[in-house]
């Protein structure tokens, strides 16, 4: 009798871990890495790759053959259900925070998605390429116009940002009121992430607010995140 009972409970185990195996494996739901996401298109051949973001970033780079909704826009499920629901859906944003957004409300409707994990920014940092720019901005840095600016300036603080991200919103009143209160012993470089692709890419840039500081040419500071004016100030103090 007990080994009998035993039996059932090896083979209950068995068949409970074999389920738990099973649905790992096929769990769409975990965001792909850039080079698993390419993997996963390369893998699937046929395919919607939808672009997240509005039409004003997509119109700056985007993946090419991607197509474009925008998540935040009203009528998105309204687009969406024009989607070929027969074929995967490959969803990504700028640095992945929509494109999450996007993926559950595809999954409520009944479609297959997969996720690029960390957006165009983790993308672009790992060398992959985008299509070419749609349209030309002059608001955007070159590799060499940034290095001529950091060059040009005993002190400057690089603040990479984007218009869509909140967080960098946030930070710019306590960057402008530093940048008023020390004048000409402070440069402030504003990089917009999404018009300076080849910088965002020589940094590897992948997330964003991003703050870099120079002194004398040199990066003396590197740290990716929202800082307070506080934090910014005390961070100028140690150079000034």
């Amino acid at each position: 009798m007990n080994n009998l009972k035993k039996s059932i409970t090896l083979l209950l185990l068995v068949a409970l871990a074999s389920c738990g195996s099973a649905s790992k494996s096929t769990d769409e739901s975990t965001p792909l890495d850039p080079i698993s996401f390419q993997g996963k298109m390369d893998e699937i051949i046929s395919f919607t790759l939808l672009d997240v973001r509005t039409p004003e970033e997509f119109a700056m780079n985007h993946l090419d053959g991607a197509k474009n909704i925008d998540v935040n826009a009203a009528n998105f499920a309204e687009m969406a259900v024009n989607v070929d629901k027969t074929k995967p859906v490959m969803v990504y944003c700028k640095s992945g925070g929509r494109s999450a957004t996007a993926s559950a409300m595809l999954r409520e409707m009944g479609y297959t998605v997969y996720e690029l994990e960390g957006g165009i920014l983790k993308w672009q940092s790992v060398g992959l390429p985008l299509a070419a720019n749609g349209s030309k901005n002059d608001d955007g840095y070159t590799l060499a116009r940034y290095s001529e600016e950091i060059a040009a300036s005993p002190l400057v603080l690089v603040d990479f940002q984007a218009t869509w991200c909140g967080p960098c919103r946030m930070m710019a009143p306590h960057i402008e009121a530093l940048k008023e209160k020390y004048n000409d012993q402070l440069t402030v470089l504003k990089v917009d992430t999404d018009k300076s692709a080849e910088v965002s890419q020589h940094f590897g840039i992948s997330g964003i607010p991003l703050v870099k500081l120079y002194k004398n040419g040199k990066e003396v500071y590197d740290k990716t995140g929202y800082h307070s004016q506080e934090e910014l100030q005390a961070l100028l103090d140690k150079y000034l």
